[in-house]
């Protein structure tokens, strides 16, 4: 694991946050109604995450195993850049998104917390997994997060990126100007 200095260094290459979702952006548990349809519990904070990420110019793109229309509906309200579900080789579904964007590797940071992850940790620059992720990735990757997953790692690690690029500033002066505009504004403007 790297040190935080380094992590930080890594930090400010970063263009594209690439990442999981069962594990990462919910617990990991899956609730099934009995008339087939599914139920998530996802994190506000890190939610909001994908608005600062898009106030700092981060790309951010979701690729998960599974295919889901609560995923769907989610990420349909934040300003995500790319929605990948039912991508058996997370690593094909980034190079495409890669190629499009032209970003390098080194560019990319993957948060993932199960062994299907492990290819994506190991392409990614910056490999994290979140804390109560599989042990073989805790071994593996670049980066553990404080949080579990669904209980705000991603808000963390882009907490982290902003940090790193010295954008607080920035994003603070941002959220402060949004409390001069009117109310229906503000909601229309943040999600």
């Amino acid at each position: 694991m790297l040190d935080r200095e380094s992590y930080e260094r890594r930090l400010r290459d970063v263009r594209l946050l690439v990442l999981d979702v069962d594990g990462v952006l919910t617990s990991g548990e899956i609730i099934f109604i009995d008339d087939d349809r599914e139920a998530k519990m996802f994190c506000v904070r890190d939610g909001s995450a994908m608005f600062i990420a898009d106030l700092i110019d981060l790309k951010i793109a979701i690729i998960t195993a599974r295919t889901s229309k609560v995923v769907e509906r989610r990420f349909s309200e934040l300003p995500v850049d790319y929605l990948r579900q039912g991508a058996k080789n997370k690593v094909s579904a980034c190079l495409s998104i890669q190629r499009q964007e032209g970003i390098a590797d080194h560019e990319i940071a993957y948060i993932g917390d199960d062994l299907i992850d492990l290819p994506m940790l190991e392409h990614a620059g910056l490999g994290i997994t979140v804390s109560d992720g599989h042990a073989k990735l805790i071994e593996v990757a670049d980066w553990v997060t404080l949080a579990p997953g669904g209980r705000g790692a991603v808000r963390e690690v882009v907490d982290d990126i902003v940090t790193a690029r010295g954008l607080w500033d920035n994003v603070l002066d941002d959220y402060r100007s949004r409390q001069c505009l009117p109310v229906g504004q503000v909601e229309n403007e943040v999600g």
